[in-house]
This record gives C-alpha cells, structure tokens and sequence, in this order.
C-alpha cells in the first residue's frame, strides 16, 4: 500500500487534475449520500428540494469550501500541484455565494426557517477552510457543519419541520463523518494505511449503497 502523505483522496483520477482533486472526491459523494439518505427518511419527499437541496450543497460546501480551502492552504498542496490561488478562491467564494442563493430560494418558497441553517453553512462554507477562528477547524466544528446541521437542514426542507428521528438521525451522522474524518488523518500514518484505506472504503460504499435503495424507495 501506497503511502500518501498529504491527503487519503490525493489518489487517481484525482490527483491528476488540481481542479478536479479540490472538489474533495470521492469523500464529498458521502457528504451528498448522507443529504440522499436524511431526505429519504423523511416523511415526506420531494424531489424538486432534493435536486435543489443537492445543487446547494454541491455549489456551497462541496465547490465551494473545497477551492477555499485548498486555495488558502496551498502551501500544504503546492509539492503536488501548481495552485491558482486567487483564481481558485474567487471561484470558491462565488460559489459559496451561489450556494446561499439557491438556499435563499428554497427558504422564500417553501420555509423562511430554512434560511437559518442557510446563513450557518454559508458561514461554515468560508470560515471553516480559513481556519478563523482556529475552533472552526476541529473535530467538534466539522461534525456538527459536514454531519449535524446539513442533516437537519436536509430532514427539515422535506418535512417543513424537525423531530426526535430527525435529531437522532444528525446526531448518528455527526459521529459518523467524525469517524470517516479520524480514518482519513490515521491514513497518513503508513503503519495503519491499509486497514484505515480499507475501513474508509466499507464506510463510503455503505453510504452510496444505502442512499441509492433509499431514494429508489421513494419511487416505488
């Protein structure tokens, strides 16, 4: 086993590109798994604030937090890619704004509470790959803004309201994107690749597999 010691995902196709490998793939399918599986637990389901709800976070988190932070750390990236740091970070930050604006949208037609868990992420989206203030950037920050919040925000543009499930369900995704976060950085260590390779791989699958019955579910 390869030992890579900047980042799990610095892997092929990814690494060929700095374009393609800022958009933090294949983690950031398990962050929209887990908005697929939260939106098809709900009691009910739309499919135009599912498609919307994902167009949000594709643009706000997935586009956007990744080029801002891959932009200002480039440091860490540069022994492996030239990094258009302005050009990245424009493009990061306009797409953050892109994302605020379809969450916008979606609270003037169908919440205005739907723009609270709008302005958090939105903030989350910039302030967390600046590291400003340095608590952005822990544990705690990453599983209530990549697990908790988004969860809820998905339960609740289905449901228009929130409920003990909704809560338990954040509540078990917050701990499982922690977990998936801690095997990423254990992965850097060559004595434990392999097993946190391999363990990282299980959990990804399991999304993608579960999210897809799901939204299938809600079809038949």
């Amino acid at each position: 086993m390869q030992h890579f010691p900047v980042e799990p995902d610095l892997v092929y196709p990814w690494n060929k590109n700095v374009w393609l490998f800022s958009l933090r793939l294949p983690f950031s399918f398990v962050f929209l798994g887990l908005i697929t599986i939260t939106q098809a637990l709900a009691p009910d389901f739309h499919l135009d604030r599912y498609v919307m709800t994902l167009l949000a976070s594709f643009f706000g988190l997935v586009v956007g937090a990744h080029f801002i932070d891959v932009a200002s750390n480039a440091k860490k990236f540069s022994p492996y890619f030239a990094i258009p740091k302005k050009l990245m970070l424009a493009i990061g930050l306009s797409s953050v704004i892109v994302g605020i604006l379809i969450g916008t949208y979606m609270a003037v037609t169908w919440s205005i509470w739907f723009f609270l868990f709008v302005i958090i992420e939105g903030l989350v989206a910039v302030l967390y790959p600046l590291q400003k203030p340095r608590m952005m950037h822990s544990y705690a920050s990453f599983a209530a803004s990549w697990g908790l919040i988004p969860v809820l925000a998905s339960y609740y543009i289905q449901a228009l309201s929130l409920s003990l499930l909704a809560v338990g369900i954040a509540i078990f995704f917050a701990f499982s994107v922690t977990i998936m976060h801690h095997l990423a950085v254990i992965s850097k260590n060559s004595a434990t690749s392999r097993d946190a390779f391999y363990l990282l791989s299980l959990y990804r699958y399991s999304v993608y597999i579960t999210s897809l019955v799901l939204l299938f579910s809600r079809f038949v």
